[in-house]
C-alpha cells in the first residue's frame, strides 16, 4: 500500500507548513475522505496568524484509524496532566511564551493533548529523535514528517521551524514534500548530509509517523 511516490503534494499558505504536511498525510492515507487543507485548519481549530498544533487533527485521524508514532522532546504528560501551569513548568519561559502569544486558545490545545496521549492509537517516545530514529521509522510501514531548520535547508542564516514530509531516504539524498511558499517543493531533493544537518541543527526537533493497518 505504503507507495512514497503516490503521496500528493499541498503547499504551504504562509505559516501553516504543518497544517499542509497533516493535508498530505490525510489524503495518502485516506484518499477515500477526500479531505481538503481547509476541511482539516477547521477540524484543527486553526486561525492565520497563529501556530498549528497538531493535536486537534491527530485526533481526527487518530478516530479514523491512523495509527501514529510521535517522537516529542517536551514534557506534554505534565502538559495534559497540569493543564497549562503543567506546559509552562515543563518549557522554558521564552518558549512557553512564545507559545501563548502565538496560539489561538491554548486551553483548547490542552484538552486536545489529554485525549491524544489516551488514545489507543497513539504511541509516544518522550525524547528527542536522531537520525538514526528517522531512518528506522522511515524503514517502517506509514509515511513520517520531521521538522527542521528551513534557514539552513535554504543556505540562509538564522532558524525557523518547518515541517516536510518523507518520500525517499537513500545512501546519498533526501527526497521530500517541502510546503514551501511558492509550491515548487514537490518531491524536493537534498544530498543526506545536508538534509540531516537541517535536521539535527533544531533543538527541539520533532518525528512522527502514520500508519493504517494492512
Amino acid at each position: 500500500m505504503y507507495d512514497m511516490k503516490q503521496v500528493p503534494y499541498h503547499n504551504n499558505t504562509g505559516n501553516a507548513c504543518a497544517l499542509a504536511c497533516y493535508t498530505m498525510v490525510a489524503q495518502y492515507l485516506m484518499p477515500e475522505a477526500g479531505i481538503t487543507f481547509e476541511q482539516l485548519a477547521k477540524i484543527g481549530n486553526w486561525r492565520e496568524g497563529y501556530v498549528v498544533w497538531e493535536y486537534p487533527i491527530w485526533n481526527w485521524l487518530l478516530d479514523r484509524g491512523v495509527y501514529i508514532v510521535d517522537y516529542e522532546p517536551s514534557d506534554i504528560i505534565s502538559w495534559a496532566g497540569k493543564g497549562v501551569d503543567g506546559l509552562e513548568a515543563s518549557v522554558p519561559a521564552k518558549e512557553f511564551e512564545w507559545y501563548k502569544r502565538n496560539t489561538y486558545d491554548l486551553d483548547e490545545v490542552t484538552e486536545s493533548v489529554k485525549i491524544t496521549i489516551h488514545h489507543p492509537s497513539f504511541t509516544l517516545i518522550n525524547r528527542v529523535p536522531v537520525w538514526a530514529d528517522v531512518v528506522a521509522e522511515y524503514g517502517q510501514p506509514g509515511i513520517c514528517d520531521v521538522t527542521l531548520n528551513s534557514k539552513v535547508l535554504n543556505h540562509e542564516e538564522g532558524v525557523a521551524v518547518h515541517r516536510v514530509v518523507l518520500l525517499d531516504i537513500t545512501e546519498d539524498e533526501v527526497v521530500f514534500h517541502d510546503p514551501n511558499l511558492d509550491g515548487s517543493g514537490i518531491h524536493r531533493r537534498e544530498p543526506l548530509s545536508y538534509f540531516r544537518n537541517s535536521f539535527e541543527s533544531l533543538e527541539s526537533r520533532a518525528l512522527a509517523r502514520y500508519s493504517v493497518k494492512q
